[in-house]
Order: C-alpha cells, then sequence, then structure tokens
C-alpha cells in the first residue's frame, strides 16, 4: 500500500472517528467529546494535506506557493489537533470548559506558531533535511507526546472504575502515541543518515489503533450509560419501596377510622358514602401492596432452601381464606411428601399466590362446580406446576399481553395490573418459565417449568 494511499485511508477513518465521537457527544451530552470529535477532523484535514504534499509537491521547491499554503495548514491542523485532544483531557477531568477567551488565544498562538514554522520552512537557509523534520518529524513528535499524555491521564482519573471500553481506549491511545514517536525516531535516524528502514507497517497500524479507539469509545459510553440506568434503576426502586411503605401507615389508619365511623354512624346516606371511601381506600392498598411485592421481588437475595409444596399450598390457602368468594371454590391437590422442590420460598410463595388470587377474583361463582386444580410433577430434571380454574377465562388477543405491567385484559377487572407482571420478574429471578392456555367462559391454565435443583 502506498504512503498516498495510507494517507488517505487515514483520513477517511478520522472523519469516521469524528462523526462517533459527535454522535456520542450530542447523546450523552459531554463536552470533551465534542472536543474529541473536532480533533478527529482536524486529523482528517492535517492527513489530506499529507497525501496531497507527498503526491504533488515532492521535488518542487521549498518556495514553492502551493507548498507554503499545504505546510501551513497541515502544521495548523496538527497544532490544533493535539490542542483539542487535551482540552478534551482536561474536560473530562475537570467536568469544566474551557473559558472562551482561553480559547481563542490558544488558537492565536497555534497560529504564530504555525506561521513561523512555515516561514522557516521557506527560507533558502534551511536544508531539505530540516524542512522534511519540520514537515513530518515535528508532527509525529507533537502527536505521540500528546496522545501518551491523554492516555496516561485519562487511566489515572479511570483507575478504579470497571469495564471494557475505558482500557480499550486508554491502551489505544498509548499505543497510538508510541507509534508516533517510533515514526519521529525514524526520522531522526533518515536526517542523521543511519541506515533504518522505514517500517513495513506504516499506516497500518495507525489504522488499526485509531478503530481500536473508536471501537473503545462505543463500548465505554454503552458501559457507561448502563451503570447510569442501573444506578437510577435502583434508586428508583428505593424510592418506590421506602414511599409505599410509608403509605401504608395513613392508609391504614383511614380504614380504622372508616371503621369506627361504621359503628358510629346510623344515617343509611352516611353509611353507603363511608363504605364507598372504605371500598377505594382498601383498592389504593392494593395497589400499594404490589408495589411493595414488586420491589421485595426485584431486590430479593435468592435463597435456595428444600420447600414442602404442600406446606405452601396451605400457606397460600391460608393467606386467601377471607378473600371474596373463596370458600365457595374447591381446591383440587393431591397432596404427597414427595412433593418438594429446592427454590426460594418467598419468590414462589409470591408466584402462587398472585396466581391463586387472580383464580379467586376473575372465577364463575354462579356456576355449578367452580375450582382450582394443582397439579405438580417433576419431568426431565425439572418441576412442573399446573393451575387450573374453570373461571371467566382470557381473551385470546389479550393472552400474549397479560404479563405485561399495569395491563388488565377486562375492563371490569379491578386488579392493579401488577400481579402477573410480578409472577413474571420473580420467575425471571429463579430460572424458571410460565405458559398460559385461556378460553373465554371455559376456564385457565398456567404452566410454571423451574429447574429441579438437587
Amino acid at each position: 500500500m502506498s504512503v498516498v494511499a495510507i494517507y488517505i485511508a487515514q483520513s477517511v477513518l478520522g472523519i469516521a472517528l469524528f462523526f462517533i465521537f459527535r454522535h456520542f457527544s450530542r447523546v450523552y451530552r459531554r463536552n470533551f467529546l465534542y472536543s474529541w470529535a473536532l480533533s478527529w477532523l482536524l486529523f482528517a484535514a492535517s492527513v489530506c494535506l499529507l497525501a496531497f504534499i507527498t503526491f504533488q509537491l515532492d521535488g518542487k521547491p521549498s518556495n514553492y506557493l502551493p507548498s507554503l499554503f499545504a505546510t501551513f495548514g497541515h502544521l495548523t491542523f496538527t497544532y490544533l489537533q493535539v490542542f483539542l485532544l487535551l482540552t478534551g483531557v482536561y474536560e473530562f477531568i475537570t467536568g469544566v470548559k474551557l473559558r472562551a477567551n482561553f480559547y481563542r488565544g490558544c488558537i492565536a498562538l497555534i497560529l504564530v506558531l504555525a506561521t513561523l514554522s512555515t516561514i522557516l520552512f521557506s527560507t533558502e537557509l534551511t536544508n531539505s533535511n530540516e524542512r522534511y523534520f519540520l514537515r513530518i518529524g515535528l508532527r509525529n513528535l507533537i502527536v505521540a507526546l500528546s496522545f501518551v499524555i491523554a492516555g496516561i491521564t485519562i487511566a489515572i482519573k479511570v483507575y478504579r472504575q470497571s469495564g471494557v471500553g475505558y482500557k480499550i481506549l486508554i491502551a489505544s491511545l498509548i499505543l497510538y502515541g508510541i507509534s508516533q514517536a517510533y515514526y519521529f525516531w525514524v526520522v531522526i535516524a533518515y536526517i542523521v543518515q543511519w541506515k533504518v528502514e522505514f517500517p513495513s507497517f506504516f499506516g497500518i497500524t495507525d489504522l488499526l489503533l485509531m478503530a481500536s479507539m473508536g471501537m473503545g469509545l462505543i463500548i465505554w459510553m454503552l458501559e457507561d450509560e448502563r451503570e447510569r440506568l442501573n444506578k437510577t434503576n435502583r434508586e428508583l426502586d428505593s424510592f418506590l419501596y421506602s414511599t409505599s411503605h410509608d403509605l401504608r401507615a395513613p392508609i391504614a389508619s383511614i380504614l380504622g377510622l372508616a371503621n369506627l365511623a361504621r359503628l358510629e354512624m346510623t344515617e343509611k346516606k352516611g353509611l353507603e358514602l363511608v363504605g364507598m371511601m372504605e371500598e377505594r381506600v382498601k383498592k389504593l392498598d392494593d395497589v400499594i401492596s404490589d408495589i411493595l411485592n414488586l420491589s421485595k421481588s426485584k431486590n430479593a437475595t435468592v435463597k435456595m432452601e428444600m420447600i414442602s409444596f404442600d406446606q405452601l399450598i396451605d400457606d397460600v390457602v391460608a393467606d386467601l381464606k377471607f378473600a371474596k368468594n373463596a370458600h365457595s371454590i374447591r381446591l383440587i391437590y393431591d397432596r404427597s411428601p414427595q412433593n418438594t422442590i429446592v427454590s426460594d420460598v418467598g419468590l414462589l410463595k409470591t408466584v402462587i399466590g398472585n396466581l391463586f388470587s387472580n383464580s379467586v377474583k376473575y372465577h364463575r361463582i354462579t356456576q355449578q362446580d367452580p375450582f382450582i386444580k394443582v397439579l405438580f410433577r417433576i419431568q426431565n430434571k425439572s418441576v412442573i406446576i399446573e393451575l387450573e380454574d374453570n373461571g371467566q377465562g382470557i381473551r385470546a388477543e389479550s393472552v400474549s399481553r397479560i404479563f405485561d405491567m399495569f395491563y388488565r385484559a377486562s375492563t371490569e377487572s379491578n386488579g392493579t395490573g401488577l400481579g402477573l407482571y410480578i409472577v413474571k420478574e420473580a420467575l425471571n429471578k429463579l430460572n424458571g418459565r410460565i405458559e398460559v392456555r385461556s378460553k373465554v367462559n371455559v376456564g385457565t391454565t398456567f404452566v410454571i417449568t423451574l429447574p429441579q435443583i438437587n
């Protein structure tokens, strides 16, 4: 691959990195990423001019006008690239943008330095080796120092943080700086007439390291965003749990006062109003209770232990014995001491309890034999639990959505829409799955599959 082709490839990749860094700077609103994006755009412009110089101007006199403009542009863009790279590092470390006056002052200084270097490049007193140093060697030296400094500075800032993206980006920055330092050494060796061949991997290593920088940035941003989302979720879960827990006390007080009012009041209209108020407060209490259960299931540490499924069913039935119409529903379950499973008792009780509660709530009590049937069996190293009822059933168009948060399959439902979502979340923590079969006015069957741990 020719030198010109390598320069062009580097320029194209520099433009690609500009768009990548700019995109993430806008998405995540990070000033340092925008500074780095501009530095890559200037890198692309600088390398383009190098390609132009190499292809068109070699052999022309040093005071040849296009050569002077190309050299001035190349040096200016190189100095600006380094300045913006280090500016981005400063913004990353401090979180503060540079002041506009300081920014303008540095750009003015860079223009002066580029002008002086170009004048020195064009003077008759400067020989070809010195011009070669000004055009190529000086660029490599400045870029090498800036990239190594940037990599080391970022590494010091984030050395305690985990993640692959940081490490890839830091390693790429330092290695890119080292490669530029090697090229500078080759230029010096050429000038002093040492017998050093220009490396055959010239440019290829740069392309790979530049691509690695882009990949490292993408992974870094994704990891950083994931950590931010996890932190936000943890804070939200904590807020929901704390708030819901604190609301239970005043709601219990309101229910108590409503009960006292019912005892003291004799007026029919007043009793009706108290009853309506009590009903709505109980509904609010159900919502808060479901939110608490959801928070507990999400944050619970899974503790595996041997569970008697017979005892679990007894506990769930006891919790629901005062539920409306529960006494009218027949439970079909073959008890056996062999019905045991290694699982988390709290999460499994949440799953079975919610499914039982739904079956009781949406049953058809007026039919001849309302029932809930529970089957427990071990099959292919898995525990299969089936809960079948002959209740209202679920419409076919709603079956695929019943596990969504706040989804209620019926407009007549007075539930919160969280029960089956909580079931799904709890089963996810238990590495289980659930399937449903249902037909309106026939009944519903939930099939739970859990791993059998010996």
